[in-house]
């Protein structure tokens, strides 16, 4: 089994549990894996690797690393700069030529980036200075936003992967033949079903940075439109810019009873709260910016507790999510937001519990990480 190298911008990052994930997976999947990245994060998530840090040195060094490698490969490498206009030839050499050393110390035999924005320029001119087969995986801002030298990029990997319909789209466009389709896989042995306390009221979970594109805006205003006696409480885990605007929009709704703001949480704290709640709303929408989520994780390690999910209808959504797990509503509209959480308040216990054990069973069946890794590994084998 290849020796695998995913290359990505940082590491770890709490918010990007897909990558530890997928380590894990390829792991149990037969594989040595490494990191390679930009900035190792002073956190206290456990590494599941090595962690190799392309740190800056002298230009001469780096120069003398470059020359010693055989010519045919220097010109698949400064071919595969060329063709990118967004970073320089100089700055993609030099840090590419780093990596390929780590490669051949370590005798890594595939290179996967994940995001295809910074982390990919580097890794396919890494890649070709080494002489090993590399992909990519696309995630959102990389692909929607910053999305500079795509084509190019995607041109030199040996396949490319979205992560949901849409952007198979997109990414066909470029090149049909390498672009393939996997949704990002979820621990199902580390996201499971908690002992459900009864609770008065509904109570509703939300977990994700305070931006634009996740559309808390629409739900505050959607339970300010629910009548008192049956409006659910809901609980927003997570930090991030709106967080001010967004607490001054609750105040000003009279809400402050119902919603609360519970700030940053570490992952494993997040999977104990779970079992305290009726279910999980995630009011997506498309950014100004046009930044999006494409095929939210959450929603699947929501739905692997068993937490019936209430979203909205942008990229891959309704990949995750039908009716015989949650609801599925029209993005920034505030009203079919409403309509969607008052239907699930009136739901029987029963009713419920169903879609509680659906939800699960959809993950286990579709978007398990073991059952991804093993696909991924596949494609990686033969490349």
């Amino acid at each position: 089994m290849k020796h695998i190298a995913i290359m990505v911008p940082s590491f770890p990052v709490p918010s990007e549990t897909f990558v530890i994930t997928e380590i894990k997976a390829l792991q149990r999947a037969g594989h040595k894996v490494s990191v390679i990245t930009f900035e190792q994060c002073e956190n206290d998530i456990e590494l599941p690797c090595e962690v190799h840090v392309l740190k800056k040195t002298h230009l001469i060094h780096t120069v003398f690393n470059l020359t010693e490698l055989p010519f045919a490969l220097i010109a698949k490498g400064i071919k595969a700069s060329v063709r990118q206009s967004a970073i320089s030839t100089t700055s993609l050499l030099f840090f590419a030529t780093k990596a390929a050393q780590i490669i051949k110390v370590n005798q890594i035999e595939h290179m996967h980036c994940h995001f295809m924005h910074n982390s990919l320029a580097y890794g396919v001119v890494a890649a070709k200075l080494a002489n090993i087969s590399v992909s990519s995986i696309g995630h959102g801002h990389d692909i929607y936003v910053n999305s500079a030298d795509l084509e190019a990029k995607v041109h030199e990997c040996d396949f490319c992967v979205a992560v949901c319909e849409d952007m198979l789209k997109l990414l066909h466009r470029f090149s049909p033949t390498k672009a393939k389709l996997l949704h990002c896989g979820v621990d199902t042995e580390i996201f499971q079903p908690g002992t459900l306390q009864a609770n008065k009221e509904v109570k509703l979970f939300f977990v994700g940075r305070l931006v634009e594109k996740k559309g808390l805006s629409y739900a505050i205003s959607a339970l300010a439109n629910i009548p008192v006696e049956i409006r659910p409480k809901l609980d927003i885990v997570g930090d991030g810019p709106l967080r001010s605007a967004l607490e001054y929009q609750v105040d000003e709704m009279g809400l402050n009873d119902y919603i609360q703001f519970l700030g940053a949480k570490k992952p494993q704290d997040i999977r104990c709260m779970a079992k305290h709640y009726d279910g999980f709303l995630a009011p997506f929408c498309i950014a100004e910016n046009g930044d999006k989520d494409t095929g939210p994780v959450v929603l699947k390690e929501a739905m692997a507790m068993s937490l019936p999910v209430i979203t909205c209808d942008v990229m891959g959504c309704a990949e995750i999510v039908d009716d015989s797990v949650g609801y599925l509503v029209e993005s920034r509209n505030t009203q079919a937001l409403t309509r969607a959480i008052n239907q699930y308040v009136h739901l029987s216990k029963e009713q419920r519990a169903q879609m509680r054990l659906a939800a699960r069973a959809r993950v286990l069946e579709k978007f398990d990480a073991f059952k991804q890794a093993k696909q991924l590994s596949n494609w990686i084998q033969q490349a």
